[in-house]
């Protein structure tokens, strides 16, 4: 399975991402995490916090390699 690219979701807004496992979680992006900042075993990743659902206001780190689809809702 080819590897989302989460570069794009650099801002902070409301997304919707939907994971290999058919997951969906909704909420805020914080931030996106690059290769240039993550220690050497860590892929790339945003950070996100879920609007509902079990980890509603949790900061929810999402690998890049566990993304299906992204899209910005704002």
């Amino acid at each position: 399975m080819e590897t989302m690219n989460l570069s794009k979701f650099d801002r902070q807004a409301r997304a919707k991402l939907v994971f290999n496992d058919n997951q969906v979680i909704i909420g805020k992006i914080l931030s996106y995490t690059g290769p240039w900042n993550t220690e050497d075993d860590e892929e790339p990743y945003v950070t996100i916090v879920p609007e509902s659902g079990a980890l509603e206001e949790s900061h929810v780190d999402c690998f890049e390699s566990e993304v299906r689809f992204a899209k910005y809702l704002d």
